[in-house]
């Protein structure tokens, strides 16, 4: 009979020399240099080689929405994640910069037409086993076309090499004012009471309550905002993000996948009501495979990210969006599992004890308070991204 063909790990073509001594002959040159880490970095050899190249550097690197954990979130190197609006405080790092590596970044996680101006005339060296796009906003000075943990390791070898003595070559601390800007604007709401929930204070519980190793998978939606910008990450692929497509009803298939692979891990899903609803029957498979993957749905009744940005666009006026919901109590207990829906701000911390107690999956439904939405953007300005 016919059986699978076996699986051939093949080795990506390692980078070519002379780019590299360019990469680092800008890197020597530059006066205010940072760096993107995307979807890329986050393999586990890339990110240690890039931790070591900004360590060894003094270069910052803010990550795109998929790039999470490629610099540990408490390691001074890391400037949190860029994505969400277009005046977000890691932004404007980028309008000072001479010089941008991006590493693993695709354009289509973040247009550069947000965080690069032509004015600037800074040079970006790319590091990615595609070439760069060509796009006006992506003026690439150098085009590393190999396997991206290779090219990270052979830079530093030549920083060793040729900066011997002078490393790092940049002060980390003075990027300490935008790092303590944006870890207090993340616990600004950290002791909310208020209910239903703002988006802050359920994500800064949730990542209280989830340890480094513990993945988050995010459905498409509003709360895919706030995930983006408010949870940060120790380790990589531990916080994984429908972008580019952005495909809705992503998250609880996604939770079931990432159970069978990590089994010993926690592992919990954040979906939208709307997009939670496009995939409910998946619940069933959790349960006959008796995964204890917790679901946890913002319960708002509206597509929240397109009134989010109708709202944008059109002075706070928008379509009908609204839906129905069911009771999730019930929705669950037909399914034979365990429910439960929050009737208070304080209830969440006990509910994802408990969830995680089960023997199978488990579902909470979290009231959210969406008028934070609008809150957001008159802070940080337009929501940049598609929807």
């Amino acid at each position: 009979s016919a059986q699978p063909l076996p699986v051939e790990r093949l080795r990506r073509p390692a980078a070519d020399h002379k780019a590299i001594s360019q990469a680092v002959d800008l890197i020597l040159q530059a006066k205010n240099p940072i760096i993107l880490a995307g979807n890329g970095a986050v393999r586990k050899r890339a990110a240690r080689q890039l931790v070591r190249l900004a360590q060894k550097t003094g270069i910052g690197v803010v990550n795109t929405f998929m790039g999470k954990g490629a610099v540990p979130m408490d390691d001074p190197h890391c400037l949190f994640t860029m994505g969400l609006g277009v005046g977000d405080y890691n932004n404007h790092a980028f309008a000072n910069a001479d010089l941008i590596l991006t590493a693993g970044y695709d354009l289509v996680e973040y247009s550069p037409s947000a965080w690069y101006k032509p004015a600037s005339k800074a040079k970006i060296i790319h590091i990615d086993f595609e070439p760069a796009e060509i796009d006006t906003h992506f003026p690439v000075a150098v085009d590393i076309v190999a396997d991206l943990a290779d090219a990270l390791w052979q830079m530093n070898e030549e920083l060793d090499r040729r900066a011997e003595g002078r490393l790092p070559l940049f002060d980390i601390a003075s990027r300490g004012k935008l790092r303590d800007t944006m870890s207090a604007d993340f616990a600004a709401e950290k002791d909310d009471t208020g209910f239903p929930m703002k988006p802050q204070k359920i994500l800064w519980d949730v990542r209280q309550f989830m340890g480094p190793d513990d993945i988050l998978l995010s459905d498409v939606g509003a709360h895919k905002m706030w995930v983006s910008r408010y949870y940060q990450c120790e380790t990589p692929n531990t916080c994984l993000i429908s972008n580019g497509f952005c495909s809705m009803g992503f998250a609880l298939p996604g939770a079931i996948g990432a159970k069978f692979a990590c089994p010993d891990r926690r592992v919990l899903s954040i979906n939208g009501d709307a997009g939670f609803l496009m995939n409910v029957q998946e619940l069933e498979t959790a349960v006959r495979y008796k995964l204890n993957i917790v679901i946890m749905v913002w319960v708002d009744g509206e597509y929240g990210l397109i009134k989010w940005k109708q709202q944008d666009a059109f002075d706070g006026r928008h379509s009908k969006l609204d839906f129905g919901n069911p009771d999730y109590e019930l929705l669950a207990k037909a399914f034979g599992m365990w429910g439960k829906s929050l009737t208070a701000a304080d209830q969440l911390p006990g509910a994802l004890e408990e969830a995680f107690r089960q023997q199978g999956p488990a579902l909470i439904a979290v009231p959210v308070d969406y008028r934070e939405n609008r809150k957001l953007t008159a802070r940080l300005g337009q929501i940049s991204i598609p929807i």
